[in-house]
């Protein structure tokens, strides 16, 4: 304390006494107070601290979260985009199935339609095998039968033309008169 404040204090008795010591008091309970103030402020400092981070934390996390409902929107679109693509692929496969189905009922019906077409070609090749025998038989029939009259008529022929030259032979003969020379084949006998 000033040493003017103690002079008076001093001045005034038991009552400045009192009030020294009130004043020392005080003196040290501000100081007490300011060291409170100072370890306060500390604290506070200490708080603000807890608080910046507190809040960044907080404000991380909520940026964190933003992000997680961002992403979490993103996939609920993603899943609805799929179960769109599900839902279209399920009615590809539909439509696949269909047209397998379809193909397949074609495919038998043509088989079907190849089998009896087939049968049919049997058929007329059976047909067409017995008239090609029927024909051949005929035919082989009818050679056979042309043979023979080739043959008979080969031999008519021969006769005709035996018959022939011995009647001309016998015209020269008489156009010759009795002075005609007997012709011998080579090989044969005499023209009678």
């Amino acid at each position: 304390m000033p040493a003017w404040i103690e002079k008076i204090l001093e001045n005034m008795g038991v009552a400045g006494a009192i009030i020294f010591v009130l004043l020392g008091t005080i003196a040290g309970l501000v100081a007490y107070v300011k060291s409170l103030q100072g370890k306060a402020d500390k604290v506070y400092g200490y708080r603000l601290n807890e608080r910046d981070t507190l809040n960044k934390a907080l404000t991380d996390t909520a940026k964190v979260l933003g992000d997680m409902l961002k992403a979490t929107e993103d996939r609920n679109d993603l899943t609805e985009e799929q179960a769109e693509l599900i839902n279209k692929q399920s009615q590809a496969f539909e439509l696949l199935k269909i047209t397998i189905l379809a193909q397949y009922e074609n495919i038998d019906r043509n088989n079907h339609a190849v089998a009896l077409s087939v049968t049919a070609m049997a058929e007329a090749i059976r047909v067409l095998t017995s008239m090609v025998n029927d024909q051949r038989m005929i035919v082989a029939n009818q050679v056979t039968e042309v043979k023979q009259a080739v043959a008979q008529s080969t031999a008519d022929i021969r006769e005709f033309i035996r018959v022939a030259n011995q009647s001309q032979i016998v015209e020269l003969r008489n156009i010759m008169g009795a002075e005609v020379t007997t012709v011998r084949r080579r090989g044969g006998s005499a023209p009678k």
